[in-house]
């Protein structure tokens, strides 16, 4: 499918997939710069859409850190028109779902309704998004609750070790503070500063309009014409460019029963070619409760609970993360142990029963998250914030299968070497002692 679009006043060209089953994508670029896709489901009786920001935290400056979670929080608050009230109650009427979140790279805001209501809650979304009045009383509440919400984080050791580990990976840069933000930057934070913010954050070519379900694009942009048209284009906030940062470093912290471990390698931003080598070297290695270091850490040796392997992608840089917990005693042998097991994988690559299992496993998972329509909607809009346009589901599926063992082998012995690591503990200093990385020093 070509993705060729041209932009200027009214819409850009169409171009549109369709199939015998009557699936539809279809993608346009607004003359403001704003673009809408939409996937056709006639046989599902609802519409999932949605409104994308492309950016999050990681656009901010240092003193406004989690000024844009706070923004999301008050989108909620009302508008003009709407009290906060009158947005619950008309989602509850509807029988509708309505959420949000913030990450460090996109801002997502996503309800779920039967087709009838459609129009009524895509209305209401946008004026929240466009229009939001801040309301004195309302942003001194929801700091409030912000702050409570920044203590449930801090009082859960596995996050703090990875908003540590960020830290770590990232220092001085906006990837490597809480998405949330801290208590003083928080308390500090003034209406006017929000409200600058929504300023930056809601620009039209930082949007991205995503529908999925019984719906179409002419439907779509019948109703969601009106209440963008109201924006007006500012300059996007910019990115700094990031660099991963290598290391090993140990928090101490009082009253935990385990070392909280993370353990991550630079690697490739969530756009590369290699992106389908590394989701199955993820999978092989801690994807799934057959997975090598599963098998060989928890199974066989006992030291945890439970352990797991992610790429990381984001949009110029990337890293591979291993995430475990154990007990203080046993966190050395647990990073011996594991460092092994990423030496031994790097000397012969997967089996070739692990590497079916993955992309079977992979495959699998992915086709039947197409049931969802809300899946199905969240990935147009990672495909319009990560690349640029369109993937097409066959090309995911074939991506995946077409993974071979020489590809995950040569990705391995690009990734896991010993200066490209950052290993972040948080439990007691003890456990950096006897931890011996120079397995990862050959030169494969």
């Amino acid at each position: 499918m070509s993705h060729s679009f041209e932009t200027g006043s009214g819409f850009a060209k169409t171009r549109a997939a369709g199939s015998s089953d009557g699936i539809k994508t279809e993608r346009k670029i607004l003359g403001s710069g704003i673009t809408v896709v939409t996937e056709s489901l006639p046989y599902f009786p609802s519409v999932t859409a949605g409104i994308w920001i492309k950016t999050g935290s990681r656009s901010e400056r240092e003193a406004v850190n989690g000024s844009s979670h706070f923004v999301e929080h008050l989108f909620f608050k009302g508008t003009k028109r709407l009290s906060y009230g009158d947005i619950y109650k008309s989602f509850d009427k509807m029988g509708g779902v309505l959420d949000a979140f913030t990450s460090r790279e996109i801002m997502g805001f996503y309800f779920r309704v039967q087709k009838k209501h459609f129009a009524e809650a895509f209305s209401i979304l946008a004026e929240m998004i466009v229009e939001p009045s801040f309301p004195k009383d309302e942003v001194e509440r929801e700091r409030s609750v912000i702050l409570e919400e920044i203590k449930m984080v801090n009082d859960s050791p596995s996050d703090v070790a990875v908003d540590l580990f960020m830290q770590d990976a990232f220092p001085g840069h906006p990837l490597g503070r809480p998405v949330q933000g801290n208590e003083n930057t928080i308390q500090r934070l003034t209406r006017e500063a929000l409200i600058k913010r929504h300023r930056e954050l809601v620009s039209p070519p930082n949007l991205v309009l995503t529908a999925s379900g019984d719906i179409d694009l002419k439907s779509f942009m019948k109703v969601a014409g009106k209440p963008m048209a109201k924006l007006k284009s500012k300059a996007n906030p910019s990115f700094p460019k990031s660099v991963f940062h290598t290391g090993m470093k140990v928090y101490e912290k009082e009253h935990t029963e385990q070392a909280q471990i993370v353990i991550g390698f630079d690697s490739e931003p969530a756009s590369s070619k290699k992106r389908f080598d590394l989701l199955v070297l993820a999978n092989i290695l801690g994807g799934t409760m057959s997975s090598r270091l599963f098998t060989e850490i928890r199974e066989k040796l006992g030291l945890v609970y439970s352990i797991s392997a992610e790429h990381i992608g984001h949009m110029d840089s990337g890293f591979f993360g291993i995430q475990a917990a154990s007990g203080h005693t046993q966190a050395t042998r647990t990073l011996n142990e594991t460092v092994k097991v990423l030496h031994d994988f790097c000397e012969k690559g997967p089996s070739k029963e692990e590497l079916d299992i993955a992309r079977e496993n992979l495959a699998g998972g992915f086709i039947l998250s197409l049931e969802s329509a809300s899946t199905r909607m969240g990935r147009l809009a990672r495909n319009e914030l990560y690349f640029g346009y369109q993937t097409k589901i066959e090309d995911a599926v074939k991506g995946i299968e077409s993974v071979k063992a020489k590809d995950i082998l040569r990705v391995a012995r690009e990734t896991f070497s010993a200066d490209k690591m950052l290993m972040t503990v948080l439990g007691k200093r003890s456990a950096l002692k006897g931890v011996n990385v120079k397995l990862l020093d050959k030169k494969w």
